[in-house]
């Protein structure tokens, strides 16, 4: 054997115990896949690492936009069930065409909150900037005339412990990952758990160091509200820059008790 072919031998088999992801930053990352949980840097190791060890089986995507991060699911647990969340019409209705041909995954086109009643949606020409916030000077000075407000669309609003039995099929032995990037209205879905917080055993959520729409809260009085219910931080992965600072974080967070 050439020497050539004895090191790609050589290189495959080292690789076939090992998960590779590219990175926010366009690194390559190799993760071996028996030691995921030390992986911190990778958010795909991390959400492995959550899912295996609560057995999380069912995904609720809240602020769904066009099925990106279900996509990303279905890619990563081929069998796990998937329910979205999207309130603007147009962006529902590519929602759901791209969930129309698997049988585990769920879409509704509503927003979710604290309480149950309509608002005005603010609608951007680059929707993942849709927001019942409207987005602020900083926000369209920064990321341009895609985050400005061209439209408003009235969305209905539920809260997630009032629509429970409809969308969580055992609501007994279901184990819930909660994912809200509802662009600065993810503590108003949390709040609108309830009594069925207990079966989250984990979430994302989108937290900004530098706020990007009017009235959003500030990240550290955000924090403390996952905190109080029982869930500790178990990753932050740079979603955007300005240079050199964090604009947001996708924020990974798990139960602390562990189970």
């Amino acid at each position: 054997m050439g020497v050539l072919k004895k090191q790609i031998k050589n290189l495959i088999e080292t690789l076939s115990g090992y998960d590779i992801e590219r990175l926010a930053t366009g690194s390559i990352a190799f993760v071996n896949n028996k030691k995921r949980a030390e992986a911190w840097f990778s958010y795909n190791a991390q959400l492995r690492t959550i899912a295996e060890k609560f057995q999380i089986n069912c995904v609720l995507d809240v602020g769904a936009n066009e099925g990106q991060f279900a996509q990303k699911i279905r890619h990563l647990f081929p069998d796990q069930r998937i329910v979205s969340f999207e309130p603007v019409a147009t962006v529902f209705n590519k929602l759901a065409a791209a969930a129309a041909s698997d049988p585990l995954w769920q879409v509704h086109n509503l927003a979710l909150g604290s309480q149950a009643t309509t608002r005005t949606m603010n609608v951007s020409d680059h929707t993942v900037f849709s927001s019942l916030l409207r987005t602020n000077e900083y926000c369209i000075s920064h990321f341009g005339e895609q985050a400005l407000v061209k439209s408003e669309e009235l969305v209905t609003i539920r809260r997630l412990d009032e629509i429970w039995d409809d969308i969580v099929p055992d609501p007994k032995d279901t184990k819930i990952f909660l994912k809200m990037d509802t662009q600065g209205f993810d503590t108003e879905v949390f709040r609108g758990l309830g009594e069925r917080l207990g079966h989250v055993f984990a979430l994302q959520t989108e937290v900004s160091l530098i706020s990007i729409y009017e009235e959003m809260p500030h990240w550290t009085d955000i924090m403390p509200i996952y905190e109080d219910a029982g869930f500790k931080v178990v990753g932050m992965f740079p979603v955007n820059r300005d240079s050199d600072k964090i604009i947001e974080y996708d924020c990974l967070l798990a139960r602390a008790d562990g189970k």
